[in-house]
């Protein structure tokens, strides 16, 4: 029994098509068999017409075959279109997303390094003002004592890079900002998702370059002549090729819709 298919159903059409080839079929060979074993009752207009059933389905079965064929190119073209909307929905602004999220990383870590230049010149000038004031350097890991107000200058420190004091129980130091952006950066590696590489620098304009990571390419009002090579790879050019460039390279020249169209 057949059953009546979804437009958008190729292997339905297909199936139905083919469920009433077999019944027709059947139908023939069933005729033929009775006429063969003797069934008088069955005629001559019977047989045939069930011959030119069977005939005429399967040019249903043909005509359903080019309908399903139909139907799935049109259903993959459908997402093809659909494709193409999500690409460019997330591609328009995403360039622009992602280079402020960097901006705003870059200038996080130089933030972070000015705001710890600033501690470590307070941190000398802390050093400096106890040196003036006779502070004398604190020689053990307790607190400081409660003498000079309980300032002391810090162990091994000097009024450059190594520059501490000691108040109370706190010791305060000058701290290298670039130690803890690189053990930032290790955090992002051992989540993987940082990668040191050594030849890769700045460059001219980083946050440009990012954002105009999915622009489109511009239409190039000089290109007038348009070939093609073996592998399918088109070439638009301002000036025309020679015939012997054309020749020696295979290639094959085209239209401007037809290089559109590629």
């Amino acid at each position: 029994m057949t059953t009546t298919p979804t437009e958008a159903d190729p292997q339905a059409i297909i199936a139905n098509a083919q469920q009433e080839e077999r019944e027709a079929a059947a139908l023939v060979t069933t005729l033929e068999e009775k006429v063969r074993d003797g069934d008088e009752s069955v005629t001559f207009e019977e047989v045939e017409k069930a011959r030119g059933l069977l005939s005429f389905v399967r040019l249903r079965q043909e005509a359903a075959r080019r309908k399903a064929a139909k139907a799935q190119e049109a259903a993959r073209l459908a997402a093809c279109e659909a494709l193409y909307a999500d690409i460019v929905s997330h591609a328009e602004g995403e360039g622009a997303e992602f280079s402020k999220l960097l901006q705003t990383a870059t200038d996080a870590f130089a933030a972070f390094h000015d705001a710890v230049e600033a501690r470590n010149e307070r941190v000398r000038g802390y050093w400096q003002k106890a040196t003036d004031l006779g502070v004398p350097e604190h020689k053990h890991n307790g607190p400081a004592p409660t003498t000079h107000g309980g300032v002391r200058l810090g162990a091994g420190s000097s009024s450059g890079l190594y520059a501490g004091v000691v108040a109370g129980r706190r010791r305060v130091d000058s701290i290298d900002a670039n130690v803890f952006m690189n053990r930032a950066l290790d955090v992002l590696k051992r989540q993987g998702k940082f990668k040191e590489m050594d030849y890769v620098d700045a460059g001219v304009d980083l946050f440009g370059d990012l954002e105009r990571i999915d622009a489109e390419i511009p239409e190039s009002a000089d290109a007038k002549y348009f070939y093609r090579n073996p592998s399918g790879t088109v070439f638009r050019l301002a000036e025309p090729l020679s015939e012997d460039v054309i020749r020696n390279s295979q290639l094959t020249v085209i239209t401007k819709a037809e290089a559109d169209a590629e």
